[in-house]
């Protein structure tokens, strides 16, 4: 892919991106409000003042919610459809983490303990069918399962991901029959995939939690992989400015305008970055080694000792 084309489908789905996140947030959002406007109007003892407001506020909320959810539909439909025929534009750096953290988000709403309140009568008249919602999500993860870079970065949402929504997700699928067995069993793998991604990340974090603070990317506070310098000189990881040029795009120190053709990479450091973490690789697996060298130690000293208590008592 060619930077003009690459440029073109970072904005493309990235508006998709942004679109996806909205009506769904407005959409289900609505619903417990609904919910509780319908349990209210069940009172006898209801005051007509009142009856009358929760009425009004009932469709009001109604009418958005139906507006909502018919775009929500058509956007996870079309989300669904791209991630399969574009899966890579979907997996790039710039990208990938948000998508995850929506996926997670509103996988979390349909399945987790959230999910209760979004039970009103009639869903249907809203658009609102979780059973139709909810394998059209799970699509998008199995559309994008090979990518290496959207595993770890569900893996890396420390907001939503949770191994139990996973599990919930697919006792849903297969007791309500959303999804075929092939379809369920690659579910399973690809929720044990992001498990271990996710061990690895936790090591990981722990093996590189002494990094030297120039390391660090100053706006996400993580470790840099391709550290660029922006017109102001001040370095940052190249997904953060890219990130942050698709809805603003001025230097976020300055707030001169630029554009990604501005920044600079800084070689020097990122090959700095490489070699520490090469070395700190090597420091922490020597140190494991050495730890099961002693478990080791221990335990064959144990039952040394236990064969010579055999042997005195004989």
């Amino acid at each position: 892919m060619n930077r003009t084309n690459r440029s073109f489908f970072v904005r493309f789905v990235n508006l998709l991106l942004n679109d996806a996140t909205y009506v769904l947030d407005e959409g289900l959002s609505k619903f417990p409000k609904i919910h509780d406007l319908q349990v209210k109007l069940k009172d006898p003892n209801l005051p007509s003042q009142d009856r009358e407001k929760a009425e009004e506020d009932l469709r009001t909320a109604e009418a958005q919610a139906t507006s909502y959810m018919q775009l929500a539909n058509e956007t996870v439909g079309m989300m669904k459809l791209f991630t399969t025929t574009i899966t890579d534009s979907f997996t790039m750096p710039e990208i990938v983490h948000r998508l995850a953290g929506m996926l997670d988000y509103n996988l979390d709403i349909l399945t987790g303990p959230k999910s209760k309140t979004l039970k009103v009568e009639n869903p249907e008249k809203y658009f609102f069918n979780p059973k139709t919602l909810l394998p059209e999500l799970v699509d998008i993860y199995l559309n994008l399962r090979k990518s290496t870079a959207f595993i770890e970065a569900v893996a890396a949402d420390g907001r939503s991901y949770s191994p139990t929504t996973m599990e919930t997700t697919a006792r849903i699928l297969s007791s309500k029959g959303l999804k075929p067995p092939e379809d369920l069993q690659a579910w399973h793998e690809l929720s044990e995939q992001i498990y271990q991604a996710k061990l690895s990340l936790d090591q990981a974090d722990m093996d590189f939690d002494d990094a030297p603070p120039e390391f660090e990317d100053p706006i996400m506070g993580i470790i840099m992989d391709d550290p660029v310098i922006l017109p102001s000189r001040h370095v940052v990881d190249r997904s953060t400015i890219v990130q942050h040029l698709l809805s603003d795009p001025k230097d976020p120190y300055t707030r001169q305008p630029m554009t990604v053709d501005d920044i600079v990479p800084d070689d020097e450091l990122r090959e700095r970055i490489r070699k520490w973490k090469e070395e700190k690789r090597r420091e922490r697996q020597r140190e494991r080694e050495r730890k099961e060298r002693e478990v080791e130690g221990d335990e064959g000293g144990h039952k040394g000792g236990q064969a010579d208590k055999m042997d005195l008592g004989e």
